[in-house]
C-alpha cells in the first residue's frame, strides 16, 4: 500500500514560511500519534513515509503533502494527519497555521508499479526530475549536493527493498549497475540549503534529467524506481521535507 495525503494550508499575512517548515510540522505529527509507533520509528533508519511543505503559485496556496510507503504508516500516519485541527500550532514559530482543506491522493501499492512497467511499453526514455525542496546525499560522512545517478538509484533501492511487499530488488550491486544504464542528459541546478532545527544542510534544488540507454529490462526498473521517486523522495531526511520530487518520462523511443 503507498498512499499520500495533501493538507492545504491559508498562506499567513505578514510571515514567509520556507520548505523548513515540515520539519516543524513533522513535530505536530509526532506528539499525536500512537507512542508505541513512535518508538518503531524511531529505531527505523529508513522510514515508512515522506513529506514535503511547499508553497504553489497557481493557487496561492501552501501544501503540506504526506506519504505513506507501507499500510501500517498509511493507518498511524495518514489517518493522525487527516484529523488534525483546523488550526495547527507551530510551537517553535509561535503561530498557527489555518487548514483549508485536506485530500486524500490515489493509492496504489508495489504489484501496481511493477506490473505498470513490466507488462506494457515505456512512455519516454528520459527521466526528468523537478526537485520540489532540497536535496543533498550523504556518502563516507560527506554531504554530496549533485545528483548523481548512483546515488539517485542507490537511495530510491533501498526505501524500495525496505518497503516493498513483493518485487524486490535485491541481487547485489543492482543500484551500481542500474547506475551504468543511463546518462546525465540535463540539468539546472542551484544550491539551497534546508534548514532543520537550526542546522543548514548543504543541498540542491532544480530540475535534473537522466537519459536511458538500450538495456530494455535496467530501463523498466529505473522508470519504475522515478515513479516510486514520486511518493519516497530522493537523498536522506525524506522524512523531515528534503527531496520531494516530481519524476515524469519524456521523449519518444
Amino acid at each position: 500500500m503507498i498512499q499520500g495525503l495533501k493538507i492545504k494550508f491559508a498562506v499567513p499575512a505578514r510571515v514567509k514560511l520556507t520548505q523548513s517548515v515540515c520539519s516543524l510540522l513533522h513535530g505536530v505529527l509526532m506528539e499525536n500519534i500512537n507512542c508505541d509507533y513512535a518508538a518503531v520509528l524511531h529505531a527505523q533508519s529508513l522510514r515508512p513515509y515522506s513529506q514535503s511543505f511547499y508553497f504553489d503559485r497557481e493557487s496561492n496556496a501552501l501544501y503540506w503533502q504526506l506519504n505513506a510507503l507501507n499500510a501500517q504508516a498509511k493507518d498511524e500516519l495518514l489517518a493522525v494527519a487527516f484529523a488534525l485541527p483546523e488550526k495547527v500550532l507551530l510551537r517553535q514559530k509561535n503561530m498557527e497555521l489555518q487548514i483549508v482543506g485536506k485530500e486524500y491522493l490515489p493509492a496504489t501499492d508495489y504489484e501496481a508499479l511493477a506490473e505498470k512497467y513490466f507488462a506494457h511499453p515505456l512512455a519516454g526514455k528520459y527521466l526528468h526530475m523537478h526537485f520540489l525542496t532540497s536535496c543533498a546525499f550523504k556518502s563516507e560522512g560527506q554531504y554530496v549536493i549533485f545528483p548523481q545517478p548512483q546515488f539517485i538509484l542507490g537511495s530510491l533501492v533501498k526505501r524500495w527493498n525496505a518497503f516493498a511487499d513483493s518485487n524486490k530488488l535485491e541481487a547485489q550491486g543492482v543500484a551500481q549497475d542500474l547506475a551504468q544504464e543511463v546518462y546525465v542528459a540535463d540539468y539546472r541546478l542551484r544550491m539551497q540549503a534546508f534548514s532543520v532545527d537550526g542546522a543548514r544542510i548543504p543541498a540542491f534544488r532544480g530540475d535534473y534529467t537522466l537519459g536511458m540507454k538500450n538495456n530494455l529490462m535496467s530501463n523498466r526498473i529505473i522508470a519504475m524506481l522515478g515513479e516510486y521517486a514520486n511518493y519516497c523522495g530522493v537523498g536522506i531526511k525524506t522524512a523531515l521535507g528534503m527531496g520531494a520530487v516530481r519524476i515524469e518520462l519524456q521523449g519518444k523511443w
